[in-house]
C-alpha cells in the first residue's frame, strides 16, 4: 500500500520531469566589433561545453539546464540563427567570425568576433594543470581569465605566376605573442625574481584571489610575458594589458606569495613562502566613509575579481612594504587582505573609490562600524619585544637578565642585552636602556648593523630627551615596519613636526595603545597633540575614544572639544587644567585659553600677547617657550607693537642661539615694521643699532628708501642721504640707478652738489629715466657752478629739458635765450593747458629783452590761437605798439587798470601750478 500511494503521488512528477528543467536565460546583444550572448548561469562554477563548426557552434550545458531565449528574440548582427536544444544552445553565425568564450562571475559569455575585425589571440602560456581533487565543474570551467581560443590556420601566400605547383597543407601557423616590453628574471636575494619594465612611476598592488595571485599597476604597460614560458615559477604569468591599467594573473598555491621593492627604480617580484608586509593599512570610519592612509599612493584601478566576477576596486601604492592586514565585511563592500596595496569588493553600484592626498577614500560604504584596535594590534608589524608586567616581575626579570649577562661571554651577550634594554624601555627607564644598548654597541660589532638594536637605542634616546641620538630613525637601516613608523611619527612630534607625525600616528594607534603603560603615558599625548594639531580630528576622537579617560590626555580632551565648537566646555576644561600641579600641562593651558578668547573676539591680539607672556614663567627652556614666544612676537606685530616683537625676537635669538636661522626671517620682518610705523628719527636709531638684521636685496633697499623720504621730509636731508646710500648699496643691479638717482637728489637737498653729481655720472641712465637723470644732473652742475655744462645737459634731452632751460636761462638774465626755449616749448605741445602761461612768459621775456621783432611775431602766431581771456589780454597788452603821442592815453589807462588784476586773475593758475607739483 506504501508503494502504491509512493507512485501515485510521485509517478507524474517523474514523468514531467523534463519540464522541471532549470531555465538559463539568454541577453543578446550587437556592440562594434561583435555580437554579445549572454547566459545568466546559477552559480559560478557551472560546467559547459563549445563544438565549434563550419557554419557555428554548439554549446553544450550541464543536464538540467535548458537556454531560454524569451529575452532573446533577436540575435546578434553577426549570428544568423539563435536556437535552444535539448542540450544547450545552437548558433549559426556569418562567414569569417569567430568565437571567443569565458566566464564573468555568474554569467557565461559567447562573443562572436566580426570576420574584418578579428585578430589573432596572443598566445596562452602554458599553465599547471588543475588537481584531480578539484570536482568535475571546476575542471570544466575555463581559467577566470578570458580563455583564448585556437584560431584557423592563416591561409598560404598567392602563389607565383608559372607552371601550377602541387598543392600542399598550409603549415599551421604560432598563435602571436603580444607586442611589448619583454618580461625577464634578474639575479635576487633568495633566487630569482620578476623585473617589470617601465614601471618606474607605477602604482602596484597585490592580492591573492583563490588559486591567483593578481598583480594590478596603475597604467597601460605593453608587457610581453613570453620570455618567461619555461620559467619554473613564472611559466603561468599572464598579461591583460587595460584601458587604463595592466593586469598579471599569476597561478600559486597558498600560502606562497609575493614580495614587491624597488631596485633602480623598477618594481622588482620576488616569490616568498608566505606573504609578507611591513606596514599596515588601516581602515577608518569616517562619516559614512572608509579612509585608508597610504605612503605614496598611485591611482585607483577598478578590475573584475575573477572569484566572484564583481567590480574589485584596487588602491595601487608607489612605495613598498604596504599593505592591509585584516578582512572586513561592510555592508555594501568587502576590504580584502592584500600584500601590497588596497583592495574593496564593491557589493553595490554606489561604492567607489578614490585617491584624496595621501590617503585612499572609499565611499558610499554606509554602516561602517570603528575597528577593533586590540584586535589589529596583533596584526601589525614589529621589532621590539616590549613586556607588559608589572613592576614587581619586571624587576625579578631585570635580575634575572643581569645574572645571565654576567655569566655569559662578551659576545653572546648581545640578545640578552637587547632583552634587558626592551624590559627598562617597558618600565619608562629610557637612559638606563640606552646605556645597556650603548654596551652592547662597544661589545660586539654585529649590534651595529642589527635593526631591532638600532630601534631600541633610538627609541631609549628619544625618550630620554636626547633628540640627537635618536636621529637614526631617519635612516634607512630601519626596515619601514609599522612600529619603526610609530618611533618615527614620535621623533617628528618631538621636533614640533605635527603635520609630518600625524600620518604615522594614525596608521599605527593599534600598536601604541597595546604598548605596556609607560611608553603610552610618553607617547599618547605627543600622538594626540599631532592629530589635532594636523587636523585629523576622527584619528584624534579614535585615539581618545580608545585611550579613554586619563589625565595625561586631558589637554588633548579640551583641543578636541575646541575643534568640535564646543568652546565652553574647551575653556572650562582648560580652566581645571590650569589649576593642576602638572607645570607643563599649566602652561599649555593658559596659552590655548589665550588662543581660544582671541579667536572668538574676547581679547585684542595686544591682550593675547599679555596673557602669553605671562604663561612664560609657568614652563621655560624648551621648543615649548620657544614657540609661545614666536606667537607672542606675531601677536605684538598684529597689535602694531613691531618695535616689542623686535626686541622680544632679539631676546630669543640670545636664549636659543641654536634657532637663529629660524629666528632671521621673522626678525626681518619686524624691522621693516618698525621702519615703516615708527617715528622717522627713531626708526633710523634703530635701524642703526640693527643693521645686521636688515633684509638683503630689494627689500632692504626699498625699506631704507622709504625711510630717507620721511626724514627728507622732516629736512633731515644729511640722515635721508646715508640711509639712500645704504639703500643703493643693497640693492641688487637693476635697481640700483633708480635708487642712485633718489640719492642724488638728497644729497643735493643736502647742498653736496659735488657728492650728487658724482652719484648721477656713477650710475648710468636706463632708457626710461634718461630725462629724470638729465634734469637732477643740470640741477647738480648748477648748483656746482657748471652753468654751461647744465645748459649743455639740458638742450641735449629736447623737449623734456625746455622748462628748465628757460629757467635756467632766465635766472642768467639771457632774456631772447629764455623766450626762444618757452616759444620751442609752446610749439611742441600747442594742445597743452600749461602752453598759454608759457607764451605770456616767453613775451614778458622778449618784452625784458626789447625785442620790437620777436613781440610783434609772437602777436601775430599765437595772439590768435590764445581767443579770450586774461592770459590773451596779457599777451596783447605786451605785444601792442608803444605810446606815441597823447591820444594813447586812454589806451594805457585801460592797460594799467588791466595789469592791477593781473594778480588776481592768475592766482588760479598758480594754485593750479603747485599742486600739479
Amino acid at each position: 500500500m506504501r508503494g502504491a500511494a509512493f507512485l501515485a503521488l510521485c509517478g507524474p512528477l517523474l514523468l514531467t520531469a523534463p519540464a522541471l528543467a532549470e531555465r538559463v536565460a539568454v541577453r543578446v546583444g550587437s556592440h562594434p566589433g561583435h555580437g554579445r550572448i549572454v547566459l545568466d548561469l546559477a552559480a559560478p562554477n557551472v560546467a559547459y561545453r563549445v563544438e565549434e563548426g563550419p557554419d557555428g557552434a554548439l554549446l553544450h550545458l550541464t543536464p538540467g539546464l535548458e537556454a531560454d531565449l524569451a529575452a532573446a528574440r533577436r540575435p546578434p548582427r553577426n549570428v544568423t540563427t539563435l536556437e535552444a536544444t535539448g542540450e544547450g544552445l545552437r548558433l549559426r553565425t556569418r562567414p569569417g567570425t569567430r568565437l571567443r568564450h569565458y566566464r564573468l562571475g555568474n554569467r557565461l559569455v559567447l562573443d562572436v568576433l566580426d570576420a574584418a575585425t578579428s585578430q589573432p589571440p596572443p598566445a596562452r602560456i602554458a599553465t599547471p594543470q588543475p588537481s584531480a581533487a578539484l570536482p568535475p565543474a571546476r575542471l570544466a570551467m575555463p581559467e577566470p581569465a578570458p580563455p583564448r581560443l585556437a584560431t584557423a590556420p592563416a591561409p598560404p601566400p598567392p602563389a607565383p605566376a608559372g607552371p601550377a605547383a602541387p598543392s600542399a597543407a598550409p603549415a599551421p601557423v604560432a598563435p602571436e605573442v603580444p607586442a611589448g616590453l619583454p618580461l625577464r628574471t634578474v639575479a635576487a636575494e633568495g633566487g630569482r625574481a620578476l623585473l617589470l619594465p617601465g614601471t618606474e612611476a607605477a602604482g602596484l598592488a597585490i592580492l591573492r584571489r583563490g588559486e591567483l595571485l593578481l598583480l594590478v599597476l596603475d597604467g597601460p604597460h605593453p608587457l610581453d610575458p613570453s620570455p618567461l614560458r619555461d620559467d619554473p615559477v613564472f611559466a603561468g604569468l599572464r598579461v591583460q594589458r587595460l584601458p587604463e591599467a595592466t593586469l598579471l594573473t599569476l597561478p600559486m598555491a597558498a600560502p606562497a606569495g609575493l614580495a614587491a621593492r624597488r631596485q633602480d627604480g623598477l618594481w622588482l617580484i620576488t616569490p616568498v613562502s608566505a606573504a609578507r608586509r611591513e606596514r599596515s593599512i588601516l581602515a577608518e570610519p569616517e562619516e559614512g566613509r572608509v579612509v585608508l592612509r597610504a605612503a605614496a599612493p598611485g591611482r585607483p584601478v577598478p578590475v573584475l575579481d575573477p572569484e566572484t566576477g564583481l567590480p574589485l576596486l584596487l588602491g595601487t601604492v608607489r612605495e613598498p612594504g604596504q599593505a592591509v592586514p585584516l578582512a572586513r565585511s561592510l555592508a555594501q563592500t568587502d576590504l580584502i587582505p592584500t600584500q601590497l596595496g588596497i583592495a574593496a569588493l564593491a557589493r553595490a553600484d554606489s561604492v567607489a573609490l578614490r585617491r584624496a592626498g595621501d590617503r585612499f577614500v572609499l565611499s558610499g560604504a554606509t554602516g561602517a562600524t570603528l575597528p577593533d584596535l586590540t584586535a589589529e594590534a596583533g596584526t601589525m608589524t614589529r621589532l621590539m619585544d616590549l613586556p607588559a608586567l608589572q613592576p614587581g616581575p619586571s624587576q625579578e626579570r631585570l635580575r634575572a637578565q643581569a645574572a645571565s649577562l654576567a655569566a655569559a661571554p662578551p659576545l653572546a651577550r648581545l640578545p640578552l642585552r637587547r632583552a634587558a634594554a626592551e624590559g627598562l624601555l617597558a618600565l619608562g627607564l629610557a637612559q638606563e636602556a640606552q646605556s645597556m644598548m650603548r654596551l652592547a654597541f662597544q661589545e660586539d660589532p654585529r649590534s651595529s648593523t642589527d635593526a631591532r638594536s638600532l630601534l631600541v637605542h633610538a627609541a631609549a634616546a628619544l625618550l630620554a630627551g636626547r633628540a640627537g641620538e635618536a636621529q637614526a630613525l631617519r635612516g634607512t637601516t630601519l626596515p619601514a615596519n609599522d612600529e619603526v613608523a610609530l618611533w618615527r611619527a614620535a621623533l617628528a612630534a618631538s621636533a614640533g613636526e605635527a603635520s609630518a607625525a600625524a600620518p604615522d600616528f594614525a596608521a599605527t594607534l593599534p600598536l601604541l595603545l597595546a604598548y605596556p603603560e609607560p611608553l603610552r603615558a610618553r607617547l599618547l599625548p605627543l600622538a594626540a597633540n599631532s592629530l589635532l594639531e594636523s587636523g585629523d580630528l576622527p584619528a584624534g576622537r579614535r585615539l581618545l575614544r580608545a585611550a579613554g579617560e586619563r589625565p595625561d590626555l586631558a589637554l588633548a580632551t579640551a583641543r578636541l572639544a575646541e575643534a568640535e565648537g564646543r568652546t565652553e566646555e574647551a575653556l572650562d576644561r582648560l580652566s581645571r587644567i590650569a589649576e593642576g600641579r602638572d607645570r607643563l600641562a599649566r602652561a599649555q593651558a593658559l596659552r590655548r585659553q589665550a588662543e581660544i578668547r582671541l579667536a572668538g573676539g574676547a581679547i585684542t591680539p595686544a591682550a593675547a600677547a599679555a596673557s602669553l607672556e605671562a604663561s612664560l614663567f609657568a614652563w621655560r627652556g624648551d621648543l615649548e617657550e620657544f614657540g609661545t614666544r614666536l606667537r607672542i612676537a606675531a601677536l605684538r606685530q598684529t597689535a602694531g607693537d613691531g618695535r616689542g616683537a623686535l626686541d622680544l625676537l632679539k631676546e630669543t635669538a640670545e636664549t636659543y642661539p641654536d634657532r637663529l636661522e629660524q629666528l632671521r626671517p621673522l626678525q626681518e620682518a619686524a624691522l621693516l615694521q618698525v621702519m615703516a610705523g615708527e617715528p622717522p628719527t627713531l626708526a633710523a636709531a634703530l635701524v642703526e643699532a640693527n643693521t645686521a638684521l636688515l633684509p638683503a636685496g630689494a627689500r632692504g633697499a626699498d625699506a631704507l628708501l622709504a625711510l630717507a623720504e620721511r626724514l627728507g621730509a622732516m629736512e633731515l636731508p644729511d640722515r635721508a642721504a646715508a640711509l639712500a646710500a645704504q639703500a643703493v648699496d643693497r640693492a641688487p643691479g637693476e635697481a640700483r640707478p633708480a635708487l642712485a638717482l633718489r640719492l642724488a637728489a638728497l644729497r643735493l637737498a643736502a647742498g653736496d652738489a659735488p657728492g650728487a653729481v658724482a652719484t648721477i655720472e656713477k650710475a648710468p641712465p636706463t632708457p626710461g629715466q634718461a630725462v629724470e637723470h638729465g634734469l637732477l644732473l643740470a640741477r647738480a652742475k648748477t648748483a656746482q657752478g657748471s652753468a654751461e655744462e647744465a645748459l649743455a645737459v639740458l638742450r641735449g634731452l629736447g623737449t623734456p629739458g625746455l622748462p628748465a632751460l628757460a629757467n635756467l636761462l632766465s635766472e642768467r638774465q639771457d632774456w631772447p635765450g629764455a623766450s626762444d626755449a618757452l616759444l620751442a616749448l609752446a610749439a611742441a605741445r600747442p594742445e597743452d593747458p600749461s602752453t598759454a602761461p608759457d607764451l605770456l612768459r616767453a613775451t614778458a621775456f622778449a618784452a625784458l629783452a626789447g625785442d620790437p621783432p620777436r613781440l610783434a611775431a609772437i602777436r601775430a602766431t599765437w595772439l590768435p590761437k590764445l581767443g579770450t581771456g586774461a592770459l590773451a589780454d596779457a599777451v596783447g597788452l605786451l605785444t601792442a605798439d608803444p605810446l606815441r603821442g597823447l591820444s594813447d592815453l586812454p589806451r594805457l589807462q585801460r592797460e594799467l587798470d588791466l595789469f592791477r588784476g593781473f594778480p588776481e586773475r592768475l592766482e588760479a593758475f598758480r594754485t593750479a601750478a603747485a599742486s600739479s607739483r
